[in-house]
């Protein structure tokens, strides 16, 4: 099944996290501090857990945005640019939210699987949603991540 791109996706049944450490994860997560307890409910609303296997891509360079972003709840991420390894995303990050910034909303880097297994909470969020006045703390917080992403790429790139 195709699904938001990613090659398989499996319903976690037996292996899903329970929702409240879920909610912990988002609560705790460092690239979202103080976000308002409305903000993280409807986030997590609009989350999907998903388990992905080593190799698979949940983002592609140069697609355009799926309106989606994900938290890493568990494993780690690979990130490439012209199929160059450029860094790498630890449990407890997010990730996809450039695409929400950059001026043509695409993706400016494939991000595939670098562990074993990873699960992710992959939230969907359109720009229209994301611009609203409910959403102008959580709009701030991906905007400082985004840019903070942009110049550590940039310098990576150099």
């Amino acid at each position: 099944m195709r699904l938001f791109g990613i090659k398989s996706v499996k319903t976690l049944v037996n292996t899903h996290m329970e929702y409240n450490e879920i909610k912990q994860r988002l609560v705790k997560c460092p690239d979202l501090p103080g976000l308002e307890d409305a903000s993280q409910a409807y986030l997590l609303w609009r989350g999907e857990e998903q388990l992905l296997e080593a190799g698979e891509v949940v983002y592609a360079e140069g697609t355009k945005l799926d309106n989606t972003f994900c938290l890493l709840l568990s494993g780690m991420m690979l990130v490439e640019k012209g199929g160059t390894k450029i860094g790498e995303i630890s449990e407890g990050h997010i990730f996809g939210e450039m695409a929400y910034f950059s001026p043509l909303h695409e993706r400016t880097a494939t991000v595939r699987v670098g562990s074993p297994e990873s699960s992710v909470l992959k939230i969907q969020l359109t720009l229209d949603e994301l611009r609203s006045a409910n959403f102008s703390l959580l709009k701030r917080y991906l905007g400082l991540q985004a840019w903070d992403r942009f110049v550590r790429t940039s310098q990576s790139c150099s």
